[in-house]
């Protein structure tokens, strides 16, 4: 073979070998929610693994760098000169970190059965028509999206608008899928107020066991002095912090900022009622929860007959 032939050949067999190296690559990310108890605060895990030499990753605007919990790999550049987000370059095929956040009002809805509905997407597409969760240049490999929840919230819907695996555990949700990209999540789910966590009994080795008592020598009386007359003792009352839960709403008397909170309301940890619409009915009783606000209400949180 000429060797011009040959030189040809070998330019061939790199391009070839280039194109292959870059058809192996894949990338694989991971969104895991944390919700917090209250059903609106969440924790964000997001990683994404590929074989690309560089990385950039939007953040809402109120997500500042101080609030970052954690991130890998530690060196990265923070861009927050674009008004709608904040960016993050890492000069990594990979990279993870968690953050803390809160569904803004356009993310999550009070249904008027009391349910919640978190849906991921507002409907708005970018200039490239991106949304959702999207990654470019080409597809998710492999997508993973997960909520982990307290005990005290039920799930009680959940979709993607594309096909996978959704997988049930106690007290978690995962999807699963491959060769995907522009991905949205509707979620449903009920919150009940936090139970009281209880202190068990003692029954360590040493519970109900005395040690034995040696008597000691009864003492020689001696006279004692006049004693000087002293106050009366004063009476023990019970704290606070020992009072029942009068308003059974699961916050105990000593912590419970409003004791007198309506049977079947929703409240927050101080043992006050949860009142999304504000209008003076708590939302584990109210069955209008958006009504506009100073609208007058009856009873039930519904608008008045005029």
């Amino acid at each position: 073979m000429p060797c011009a032939d040959k030189l040809t050949m070998r330019r061939l067999i790199c391009l070839l070998c280039l194109f292959s190296t870059a058809a192996l690559a894949e990338v694989s990310s991971e969104t895991v929610f944390f919700i917090q108890p209250d059903g609106r605060h969440y924790l964000l895990e997001r990683a994404i693994h590929s074989d690309n030499r560089s990385h950039r990753f939007h953040l809402p605007k109120g997500v500042q760098p101080e609030q970052l919990l954690q991130v890998s790999p530690a060196h990265y550049d923070w861009d927050d000169s674009d008004p709608a987000v904040n960016t993050l370059s890492f000069d990594a095929g990979g990279f993870s970190l968690i953050y803390p956040g809160e569904f803004s009002e356009r993310e999550l809805k009070r249904l008027s059965d009391g349910e919640w509905q978190y849906r991921s997407w507002d409907g708005k597409r970018d200039a490239s028509g991106r949304y959702g969760y999207w990654y470019s240049p080409g597809d998710f490999d492999r997508y993973t999206y997960t909520w982990i929840l307290p005990d005290n919230i039920e799930l009680t819907r959940y979709r993607s608008n594309r096909d996978g695996t959704w997988t049930h555990r106690p007290h978690a949700i995962s999807f699963y899928a491959e060769k995907v990209n522009n991905l949205t999540f509707e979620m449903g789910y009920r919150v009940r107020a936090p139970e009281t966590p209880q202190v068990p009994p003692d029954t360590g080795p040493a519970a109900g066991r005395h040690d034995p008592i040696t008597p000691c020598p009864e003492p020689v009386p001696t006279p004692a002095p006049a004693a000087a007359p002293q106050p009366a003792a004063p009476t023990a009352y019970p704290s606070r912090d020992m009072q029942e839960d009068a308003d059974r709403d699961g916050v105990p008397g000593g912590a419970d900022l409003c004791p007198g909170t309506p049977r079947g309301a929703l409240v927050d940890r101080a043992g006050c009622p949860l009142d999304t619409d504000r209008d003076g009915v708590p939302d584990g009783i109210d069955r209008c929860t958006s009504t506009p606000e100073e609208t007058p209400v009856d009873a039930s949180g519904c608008k008045r007959p005029n």
